[in-house]
């Protein structure tokens, strides 16, 4: 019986509408090298590779804060490879149903992730962004306390705002901008 090795990595068909039809992009994992790519096209699928260019996409540096902490990271740069095919490739049009890849659950995840993406930005304070109702609720906060500093007036004390009325008062009746 003849062994049979598999591959231990993963190659993924990039679609580019820029590119000619002769031409493919993948992405790969940084360890692949041309000959390999070369290699794995024509043995696993028969492709006929004229010319392969590589190049490496370094991830921008962001900001991770942990309690108090922060930190610099930079992600994993990615590797990508545009090979030269003797014959050309088309693409398949993409679906316009995409029930059948649960697109649903897909966008709720993506929602997920961009709200924790938000949050993680101001350090978990879940602070709202300076706004022209902010700033009207600050003044008016100030106000009521410099009244208390100067002691009881005829006038009836305005109620104070505290973090729960604050998100109910910014989002009633106003543009938010």
């Amino acid at each position: 019986m003849k062994p049979v090795y598999l591959p231990n990595f993963v190659i993924a068909l990039v679609r580019t509408p820029r590119l000619p039809p002769t031409f493919a992009q993948f992405a790969v994992p940084l360890s692949l090298n041309k000959l390999d790519l070369k290699n794995y096209l024509k043995n696993a699928y028969g492709i006929k590779v004229l010319g392969v260019r590589s190049s490496i996409r370094q991830q921008p540096v962001e900001v991770e804060q942990q309690g108090g902490a922060r930190r610099w990271v930079r992600k994993q740069s990615e590797k990508r490879m545009i090979i030269e095919m003797e014959e050309p490739f088309v693409w398949p049009e993409e679906p316009q149903d995409l029930t059948k890849f649960d697109n649903k659950l897909y966008k709720n995840i993506e929602k997920f992730r961009e709200d924790m993406r938000t949050r993680s930005m101001d350090g978990g304070r879940n602070r709202i962004a300076a706004s022209k109702t902010r700033r009207r609720l600050s003044l008016a906060v100030q106000e009521m306390r410099n009244e208390r500093a100067e002691g009881p007036q005829e006038e009836a004390p305005k109620e104070e705002l505290t973090d729960l009325d604050f998100d109910t008062v910014a989002g009633a009746g106003q543009n938010k901008s």
